[in-house]
């Protein structure tokens, strides 16, 4: 009986056991088949980021509200979201790199695949890992608790993968073929594009591989980000033309009318304007010309939406300027403001500016140039002209020394003193010696002398002045116009034992920035100011100089896909655009006019014209250039 109870009682508690297991089972089984909720980029991201305060000034849990304009890009990378191919083309801190992390940590999170995160080259990528990648990984709870202690560890110390459950996360570098190659990759994060090289070894463009390397995948996704370059060799503005090309409408807080915010409206009107009463920048609506103050821009950023300019295209792309800046981040109108002031006259800034600040290509300004239009600006120097520095540069050829004699006041302006032309073969001494009674009592701070031909020659009339230099103009437009001052300070301190030095010139570059500046002068007419260049009526400067100063433009070629800028020549003579090239060269190298203008301004003589006498070339009787003797013209 008991036994049988006890039978009984083992049967039914073994009845009760199995389906407690059978609802476990089957509860699991459901589990794991059901679907992953329908969850996009920015709800992980509002829900799960955490900001550090090594990568952001507002640390603290990520708030999508406070950039609105980011929903929709991060959107597009969403499981859900059809779009495959998304172009971020952005000025700088507008948040496009958070768009990147964000997606990081919802595909290690929420869809786990083969991911790669491609950045300019092997040297970056360490930088960006520390500064960008370990922040999001240790400062975020979820992934923090997805890779564990061991993982973390593992991670913090590896430099090209990091493991994670479902998939794996390769760092590469665009420089690199062999962070490019192997494995097929669903994701791709592409960061700072444009300044990928054109070409990776013998492997080609880097963007080809890595478009190779996610055919496997039917839903694959790839993000290009970057601020742009410059016009005709930018591969975020070629990608950009090829999407969809949205921007973002805000609306007008008084009219209501949706609008972008542009840095110039279409009729040449500037969108930023600084009132005179408080000093303060506000924006200057297209429609109803009402002035848009900073604090309004909140409201407007919430109630903005993107529109493209051609809906039926695949690819999305996303352009933004700093104007957009959302408050407490970037710059305000006011410092936009003062960058721009602050650029005027210096091409250099002004492409920075256009780039990071606005968004936008910078395209070179006078490409090419018209030598009748040049005749036409010669004029008659002021009377009050008081130079603060003097330069000459000399060009070499074969049978004939060509110089230009430079006159240089603040802000670089140029005033262009003489074109001397010495006849004779530069191999003998004669030419040299003629040189050297040319440029005696000119009272020069520097003389530059190209060493394209005979360089034997110059080094040796180099060699006796301290104050002449050595040059050679090098091709490339991402070669600075002179060295650092380290590097300079190197070649002098090797001059001074005795050594023989050549500086190199960036021409590219400097010529870029002489057909900017005479372009710049043009406009301005009779005005001047910091950057222009002047000419004086005399007959040195004929048709023949000005159509030797036009004689290159700026032309973009293909060597393959890869477009490159070059300057060519439209004539066969050049001498006095390389000239001028020269004398903006060794005024950099060898004088610091900033602080002579300081000096100058306290009402000391900085320069003094050794043909007149002191007096005359006191701060209140200034000295005028003396004409000098054109020797020859070939």
């Amino acid at each position: 009986m008991q036994c049988a109870d006890g039978g009984m009682t083992r049967r039914r508690v073994s009845r009760v056991q199995v389906g407690r297991g059978l609802r476990h089972m089957y509860g699991t089984l459901a589990e794991a088949i059901k679907p992953r909720p329908l969850l996009r980029v920015s709800e992980w991201a509002d829900a799960h980021r955490v900001l550090s305060t090594k990568a952001s000034a507002l640390a603290g849990r990520w708030r999508t509200d406070r950039t609105p304009y980011l929903r929709a890009i991060m959107d597009d990378l969403s499981a859900i979201s059809p779009v495959q191919r998304v172009v971020v083309k952005f000025g700088a801190q507008l948040g496009k790199t958070e768009v990147g992390l964000n997606w990081i940590g919802y595909v290690m999170a929420h869809a786990p695949g083969p991911m790669l995160v491609v950045v300019p080259t092997l040297e970056v990528r360490k930088r960006w890992k520390g500064q960008r990648l370990d922040p999001l990984l240790s400062e975020t709870p979820v992934l923090r608790d997805l890779l564990g202690s061991r993982r973390t560890r593992d991670a913090a110390h590896s430099e090209d993968m990091i493991d994670f459950p479902g998939g794996v996360l390769v760092l590469g570098g665009a420089n690199s073929p062999a962070s490019l190659a192997s494995m097929p990759i669903r994701y791709v994060l592409c960061d700072e594009v444009d300044r990928f090289p054109w070409e990776v070894g013998q492997e080609g463009d880097p963007l080809g591989l890595i478009d190779e390397r996610t055919k496997a995948f039917v839903r694959r996704k790839v993000l290009l980000v970057s601020t742009p370059t410059v016009a005709g060799a930018s591969r975020i503005e070629a990608e950009y033309e090829a999407s969809d090309q949205r921007e973002y409408h805000v609306p007008c807080p008084h009219c209501g009318e949706y609008q972008v915010l542009r840095w110039q409206h279409d009729d040449g009107r500037f969108g930023l304007s600084v009132l005179p009463v408080g000093n303060r920048a506000v924006y200057v609506c297209a429609e109803c010309g009402a002035h848009i103050e900073e604090h309004h821009k909140t409201q407007m950023l919430a109630r903005g939406k993107w529109v493209p300019k051609y809906p039926g295209r695949p690819v999305h792309g996303y352009t933004l300027s700093g104007l957009y800046s959302p408050l407490g981040m970037g710059f305000d109108w006011g410092q936009i403001w003062a960058q721009w002031e602050s650029a005027q006259g210096d091409t250099s800034k002004l492409k920075r500016f256009y780039n990071t600040t606005l968004g936008e290509v910078w395209r070179e300004q006078g490409e090419s140039l018209e030598s009748v239009s040049l005749l036409s600006m010669r004029r008659e120097f002021p009377a009050a002209l008081q130079p603060l520095a003097r330069t000459a540069f000399v060009d070499v050829q074969k049978d004939r020394l060509e110089m230009t004699v430079v006159d240089w006041t603040a802000g670089e302006e140029a005033w262009v003193h003489d074109h001397v032309i010495l006849p004779g073969d530069t191999a003998s001494d004669a030419v040299w010696q003629d040189l050297a009674d040319e440029v005696e009592g000119l009272g020069l701070d520097a003389l530059g002398v190209d060493v394209g031909f005979n360089a034997t020659q110059v080094h040796a009339f180099v060699a006796q002045r301290r104050w002449a230099y050595a040059t050679k103009g090098m091709a490339g437009m991402q070669r600075a116009i002179v060295e650092d001052a380290r590097t300079r300070a190197q070649r002098l301190r090797k001059r001074r034992k005795g050594g023989t030095v050549v500086y190199p010139i960036g021409v590219d570059n400097a010529k870029a920035l002489i057909f900017a500046r005479i372009k710049q002068s043009i406009e301005r007419a009779d005005m001047g100011g910091p950057g222009c260049i002047h000419w004086p009526l005399k007959d040195t400067f004929d048709e023949e100089y000005f159509l030797q100063v036009a004689s290159e433009k700026l032309v973009t070629r293909y060597r393959g896909t890869r477009p490159v800028q070059e300057w060519v020549q439209v004539r066969p003579r050049n001498e006095a655009l390389d000239c001028l090239v020269g004398n903006l060269a060794v005024l950099r190298l060898a004088v610091d006019l900033p602080a002579r203008a300081e000096r100058a301004a306290k009402g000391e003589v900085v320069w003094r014209d050794p043909s007149k006498p002191a007096s005359a070339a006191s701060p209140a009787q200034p000295a005028q250039p003396v004409p000098r003797r054109i020797r020859g013209r070939v």
